[in-house]
């Protein structure tokens, strides 16, 4: 809170503080008594009334709707005081009744009732008023009772018959309880507000001012009242704080709901407290006619809201027990992603016409499921519970760390900066890469982060949460262990990325997919001894989309199972075309993935492929790359089946993966190729060792050796200087569509007869 309205604040209180004093001092001096009300009560009144105007000329228009009547009304509260007060000090009389007093006071809460009715129905747009609907009538209830008995009926009882007073006597308490309602209720939509402290401010004002107006005819219905009564000083307290609230209120219009408990003991116990008072006061208003029968309904009453209570409180406790349930996640005991979207709804809100950034920190752990594949889920469940305990002791704030899924924490921070989220993600690798000791098991996960930072990355949860998403994912690409923001370009690619998986689920059936074909040439004779099937993708929209970006999007997805069979049947029945119309068969390579290969039903599916397009298998040769060796003994024998139906194999960019000699000689396979980056730099004496080294051993293995990405005839100087019979690359010919490869396949052959 600013230091001026501090002060205003410690101001009210040596206010009250001061006039309490001078009445209880002086309270034998009947002159001094009054002098010193009259002079408190103006000069309260006066500050509030230049409190007021001074906040009014800040406000918004939609603000000053509320305050314009408060302010008039305060300004006839003040007149009519310093009328009373002028009759009883200066002229020494009574003040007749009704006076032009009275009449202000009754325009003055008039108009303060209808600023009430206003700002209720401000406020209630954005809360409901169902959940107080039974507080506020059971409270209604009990305060009309009390005011019916102890204020209407004797003032009526009192009245002198005229009905223009009968009217004036009615109308304070009738307004009051009007007042009072509308008081109420905002003072319950006020704790669903992020205006609370200046409703609050409000609703205090009037329930004072209410109090100090009962009390005052209670006085003097029972001729106690005097000027100097150890009420007189509510009324200008209530000025005071009037106005103090209005300062609070010209700074900003905001009436965003904020998340509340669903159950909470003042309003769940408020009724009943409420009903035990009225109980109370019918008691021992009627204690000398108290019978049996009075007695013991009100014992049963009292002994019901007993029961009533202790059931509530039960249920509380199951309630709370519940939503414990429903906002922690059971392994780690941290919040969960329900908690999650709760908790940054309501920051967002907080901040939302503040300049202040939210980053929201999503941690995702590196290859957690092979952890989870090769020690078992207990351990991997295990590791989860140490990781978020390393988790909770870095983070300052432990309620803001979330368990949303699976291996991912997300964490966030108000606050912060992107300078110091640099920071923060760099302590938190720092500190998450120490090795954990779990089941005599040293294990160090490596996090991949995401950070994504409102309102610069998004205004709302779900984009938010999408942003660091694609950012953790950015950070897994770079190698993992490392930290990215997001930004515009991230969601560019990740927008991109989903439309070709969008896209790629239709191109077999939208005939977009099409196969080209590059020859194999005999280094020596230079005549075409086969051709690889290369995939082309060409989008209607789109355009054409390198391999290089949707096989990724395809392995992701499970797509390359079927984009794979596409590939292999289309290609086996262009050779079997080609073979049909000409005398010269020659194998077809169709390149294959990892999940490809690994599927269960690889092997049937090749089978089925050969069978339905009648090409001998002799004639299809399958490229595997070399990262399927890490599961070496399955894929042997997937490698074995193949060769059992007499497909030939090749191992394809090789010397960039995972083979070793032990490896290589004891797979059945036919070819390998020699990987496009050592025929690019193939004059250098490193990479001609290489070179050399790999031609060695496969000729020395039996094997055919293929050089790839060939473009410069030295380098055919130098793969023939050292035995390499076979190449490929844009030297001989680039991949070319069917039609125009038959006719490059009858150009070589005519060139070499």
């Amino acid at each position: 809170m600013p230091l001026f309205k501090q002060r205003t604040i410690h101001f009210i209180a040596g206010y009250a503080l001061l006039f309490y004093l001078w009445i209880i001092l002086f309270q034998g001096n009947e002159q001094l008594l009054m002098w010193g009300t009259s002079l408190f009560s103006i000069i309260g009144g006066s500050v509030s009334c230049v409190w007021l105007v001074s906040a009014y000329r800040e406000m918004s228009t939609k603000l000053r709707v509320f305050w314009f009547p408060i302010i008039v009304g305060v300004f006839c509260f003040f007149i009519a005081i310093c009328i009373t007060l002028d009759y009883q000090v200066i002229v020494g009389t009574e003040r007749p009744y009704p006076s032009v007093a009275d009449f202000l006071w009754l325009a003055a809460n008039c108009l303060f009732l209808a600023a009430l009715i206003y700002k209720v129905k401000l406020v209630s747009h954005s809360v409901s008023f169902v959940p107080f609907l039974y507080n506020i009538f059971i409270f209604m209830t009990v305060s009309i009772t009390v005011s019916a008995h102890y204020l209407i009926k004797p003032l009526l009882q009192k009245s002198s018959g005229s009905m223009i007073i009968t009217i004036i006597t009615l109308a304070y308490p009738i307004i009051n309880l009007g007042i009072l309602f509308t008081a109420i209720s905002l003072y319950y939509l006020a704790q669903y507000s992020e205006q609370k402290t200046r409703l609050l401010f409000i609703v205090v004002s009037f329930l004072l001012q209410i109090i100090a107006d009962s009390v005052y005819v209670i006085l003097t219905l029972h001729d106690k009242y005097a000027i100097g009564s150890l009420i007189d000083p509510l009324w200008t307290i209530v000025l005071l704080l009037i106005g103090q609230a209005s300062l609070l209120s010209k700074d900003n219009f905001n009436y965003a709901t904020k998340r509340k408990e669903p159950f909470r003991s003042s309003y769940i116990f408020f009724p009943y407290i409420m009903v035990l008072l009225l109980l109370l006061v019918v008691f021992f208003s009627s204690i000398t006619e108290l019978n049996i029968l009075s007695i013991g309904i009100s014992l049963t009453i009292l002994l019901l809201i007993v029961r009533q209570i202790t059931i509530m409180k039960m249920n509380m406790k199951l309630v709370n027990e519940y939503k414990y349930l429903a906002y922690r996640d059971p392994l780690t005991g941290l919040n969960n992603r329900t908690k999650f979207k709760e908790d940054l709804r309501d920051i967002i809100a907080g901040v939302k016409n503040k300049d202040e950034n939210i980053a929201l920190i999503l941690i995702d752990l590196d290859r957690f499921k092979n952890i989870n594949d090769t020690m078992g889920h207990y351990f991997g469940d295990l590791l989860l519970k140490a990781f978020s305990e390393r988790l909770l002791s870095h983070v300052h704030n432990k309620e803001l760390l979330y368990r949303i899924g699976g291996d991912e924490f997300i964490i966030i921070l108000p606050g912060m900066t992107e300078k110091t989220c640099n920071l923060e993600a760099q302590k938190m690798l720092d500190e998450l890469t120490k090795s954990l000791n779990i089941q005599c098991h040293e294990i160090v996960v490596t996090p991949s982060i995401g950070i994504s930072i409102y309102p610069e990355n998004g205004d709302n949860i779900d984009t938010l949460l999408k942003n660091a998403d694609t950012a953790m994912y950015l950070a897994k690409d770079r190698g993992k262990n490392n930290f990215q923001f997001y930004n515009s370009e991230l969601n560019a690619k990740a927008t991109r990325k989903m439309n070709i998986e969008i896209a790629l689920r239709r191109a077999i059936l939208n005939e977009e997919l099409s196969l080209f074909y590059q020859p194999k040439v005999d280094l020596f004779s230079r005549g075409i001894v086969g051709m690889e099937a290369l995939i082309r993708w060409n989008h209607p929209e789109m355009g054409a989309i390198s391999p290089i970006e949707f096989i990724p999007v395809a392995e992701e997805t499970g797509q390359i199972i079927s984009i794979g069979k596409w590939v292999l049947e289309t290609a086996c029945k262009q050779n079997k075309k080609w073979q049909e119309a000409s005398e010269q068969p020659l194998t077809v390579s169709v390149n294959v993935s990892v999940r490809q290969f690994e599927h269960s039903k690889f092997v049937e599916t090749v089978k089925d492929v050969l069978k339905e397009t009648q090409l001998e298998p002799a004639y299809l040769e399958l490229e595997i790359t070399e990262s399927v060796m890490q599961n070496f003994s399955e894929s042997i024998e997937i490698i074995r089946q193949l060769r059992a139906i007499g497909v030939k194999i090749s191992i394809d960019d090789f010397g960039t993966g995972y083979s070793s000699l032990s490896v290589l000689k004891r797979l059945p396979i036919d070819t390998i190729k020699i990987d496009k980056s050592f025929i690019d730099d193939i004059m250098e004496p490193m990479n001609q060792s290489i070179v050399k080294t790999i031609i060695d051993i496969g000729l020395n293995l039996n094997l055919n050796v293929v050089a790839e990405g060939i473009e410069h005839v030295h380098q055919i100087e130098v793969l023939t200087k050292n035995s390499c019979h076979f190449g490929q690359g844009y030297l001989f010919a680039k991949p070319v569509h069917p039609d125009e490869f038959k006719q490059l396949l009858m150009i070589k052959n005519e060139a070499l007869r």
